[in-house]
């Protein structure tokens, strides 16, 4: 394959790639200000800061507003695809919280997306962009895929089928990632996450691919009338190698600590070990995806220390629950911290 640059450029063009992301960007819509966020098309809808009661299910941690993109009157053939970052973004690491869609009646499905440049011109369509969805229809998959259709055979010049078997396909609210990195011979990687399972990492080597660009938001549904109502919160993008841990609640106050449940998946039981910095009225809960209350595993005046609790994978009825993905919450006042954990059967 012929590529549009020479060694020495590429090489160039790394060594500013790795210095090009200049700043983070998260979002988590509790101001409304949306006023950074950009149509990846001219007159496309803007994203919307709603009440987190207009969502479908509420997010355990969300707050109290979620962002929300949609195609009406199926003005871009239901696509929605808003963007917050410079199209000279590089090397990062993009991730949300998304309202997954399960057996929507049309192929319909939600995701993030990378390296978009409306501006850069691909072989088969305006503009270039990858993004990463949860297709949960019919092909319980995820896809990842440019925008790059070649209408003489039906194909995308970049399109990984993804196996959707090992993880929680339940509608509701999931956590998607993508670390996206250009490389010195101008492919590009995408490793991508779902609730924390690493679900592969894929090289886009497309002819005319971007090699830097905007991160973003993605809903698409193909019912011709209006495109799919897509939900999202603690939207974030950082430089790759920079820690990820806990984003959404740094900036929060700080007098306790959770760590990731072990292990993770598991079956039948899993240990959370956290610790409280500060004596305080706390509660540790489990949540399943649609936000209801599973089991409470501790509640009271906790003292500062180190703890481990076990969890059976019991509901409050003493009843072993169903394969999923389910919520610790560890609550103290108006802190949260929150583990995502996966039961498997």
């Amino acid at each position: 394959m012929q590529r549009k640059a020479t060694l020495f450029t590429i090489i160039l063009m790394a060594l500013t790639f790795s210095m090009a992301f200049g700043q983070a960007y998260t979002e988590d819509f509790e101001d409304g200000d949306i006023s950074e966020w950009s149509q990846y098309r001219a007159d496309e809808e803007m994203i919307q800061a709603i009440d987190m009661t207009s969502a479908p299910a509420v997010l355990i941690g969300g707050g109290d507003k979620v962002g929300y993109i949609q195609d009406m009157d199926y003005s871009y053939s239901g696509a929605a695809i808003l963007l917050d970052g410079e199209v000279t973004d590089a090397n990062y690491t993009v991730e949300a919280d998304v309202y997954v869609y399960e057996n929507a009646t049309t192929s319909a499905y939600t995701g993030i997306v990378a390296y978009a440049d409306s501006s850069h011109q691909g072989p088969h369509s305006y503009g270039y962009y990858v993004k990463l969805v949860a297709d949960f229809d019919g092909d319980n998959r995820f896809r990842l895929y440019n925008n790059q259709l070649n209408f003489s055979t039906f194909q995308y010049s970049f399109h990984e089928s993804i196996d959707a078997s090992i993880v929680d396909k339940t509608e509701g609210w999931h956590h998607m990632k993508v670390v996206v990195n250009t490389n010195v011979d101008s492919t590009v990687s995408y490793q991508c996450f779902y609730d924390e399972i690493d679900l592969g990492t894929y090289v886009d080597d497309s002819d005319m691919n971007t090699y830097m660009g905007q991160p973003g938001l993605y809903a698409f549904q193909q019912d011709g009338v209006d495109g799919l109502a897509g939900y999202f919160d603690n939207y974030n993008v950082m430089a790759n190698g920079t820690s990820s841990v806990d984003k959404k609640f740094e900036s929060r106050p700080v007098t306790m600590t959770m760590h990731q449940n072990f292990p993770n998946p598991f079956n039948p039981s899993t240990t959370l070990s956290f610790e409280m910095h500060e004596a305080g009225e706390a509660s540790l809960d489990i949540f399943n995806i649609r936000g209801e209350l599973v089991t409470t595993l501790a509640q009271g005046h906790i003292q500062p220390g180190n703890y481990q609790l076990t969890w059976d994978g019991r509901d409050n009825q003493g009843q072993i629950v169903a394969t999923g993905n389910y919520i610790a919450v560890l609550s103290k006042g108006s802190e949260q911290v929150s583990r995502n954990m996966l039961m498997l059967k």
